[in-house]
């Protein structure tokens, strides 16, 4: 797992990954200089921790929001209303924003938020009740629904 932040406020959270190499690699892709900080994030890396272990946590982190558009500012806002353990569909979104035909670029908005979990765009599932995708696998989306009791099988 993966948490960046600056001084701003988070930047970035990467879900597990099998190996910790594909982690640094991830980072790289985005990153020229990253300073190791594991004291200063623990608090953040801790909840996240006991958030993947069962524990209803509520993420009040500050946020930095660099680079994102818009557009993605709103999908992401909306998405945060989204209360554990219960999900809605992409076009709930669209609507939530004003923009009921958006419902695709609602789905590119969530492909790209950085900081799953803490938004959480794993609560977001198509209007048939299909899963959608998920930027870490749709296997790590149904862990995350799972955790939370929104997906019992």
């Amino acid at each position: 797992m993966g948490v960046v932040a600056s001084e701003r406020g988070l930047h970035m959270v990467l879900l597990p990954r099998k190996r910790a190499e594909d982690i640094k690699k991830e980072l790289k892709k985005h990153y020229t200089e990253i300073i190791r900080d594991e004291e200063g994030l623990k608090g953040v890396g801790g909840r996240i921790r006991e958030y993947l272990d069962g524990k209803k946590i509520k993420f009040r982190e500050k946020m930095d929001m660099t680079g994102a558009t818009a557009f993605e500012l709103k999908v992401w806002d909306a998405t945060l209303g989204i209360p554990y353990g219960e999900t809605r569909s992409y076009a709930w979104v669209a609507k939530q924003i004003g923009d009921t035909k958006g419902v695709r670029a609602v789905g590119g908005a969530l492909g790209r938020n950085r900081l799953p979990i803490i938004i959480p765009c794993h609560r977001v599932v198509s209007k048939e009740g299909d899963l959608g995708g998920f930027s870490a696998g749709v296997e790590m989306k149904v862990l995350l629904l799972k955790i939370e009791g929104a997906l019992l099988c």
